[in-house]
């Protein structure tokens, strides 16, 4: 084209955005929801033997693994579960005033949306180390590892983890759209 280059610039329709608003908000609800549940259905409990001395018969005693049991694990489903009602909350939203939201409504969802990352994030941080000791144990604290004993707890722990996770990205992206929008408006 006589050296001349063509530009041409490919921008969102607002109907292709508010899709892709709503797409992300019912994966992030689903996501969310899913691991709340499977981290609070999760539990199990396993008979160990103890022996204490060899002369006496090993001891038979139950162990379980709940939940609520750790701190980080309680704030895991509590931060799954706000997220899962902000999702559903903000979808009731769009549903009802669709794309004719104004800027302050726009502005409080975005912040929000923000906030939920940032809570997400936090929560699969703690869990996760609490996974990772689980797993591993704590020489230095004299913590023994529990994976090997309850495992399918860990293994429900390890999915609500990844699914939350899932659900993080769902909100981060929601973010990452609502900046690009927010720069093309004052560009």
């Amino acid at each position: 084209m006589d050296g001349v280059r063509s530009h041409v610039k490919v921008e969102a329709s607002p109907r292709r955005v508010r899709s892709y608003d709503l797409v992300l908000r019912i994966l992030g609800l689903a996501f969310t929801l899913v691991a709340a549940v499977v981290a609070g259905v999760n539990k199990e409990t396993k008979i160990i033997s103890i022996t204490m001395a060899e002369s006496l018969a090993p001891l038979q005693i139950p162990f379980t693994a709940k939940w609520h049991y750790l701190s980080a694990f309680v704030y895991f489903v509590v931060s799954n579960s706000i997220a899962c009602l902000h999702a559903a909350a903000s979808l009731a939203l769009l549903m009802v005033n669709g794309m004719s939201r104004n800027d302050t409504t726009a502005l409080a969802l975005h912040i929000l949306d923000l906030m939920m990352v940032a809570l997400l994030f936090s929560a699969n941080g703690a869990a996760i180390a609490v996974g990772v000791i689980g797993i591993h144990g704590n020489s230095h604290a004299n913590w023994n590892k529990v994976c090997n004993v309850v495992k399918n707890y860990c293994r429900h722990s390890t999915a609500s983890i990844a699914m939350s996770m899932l659900g993080s990205f769902a909100f981060l992206w929601l973010v990452v759209l609502a900046t690009l929008q927010l720069h093309k408006k004052s560009s």
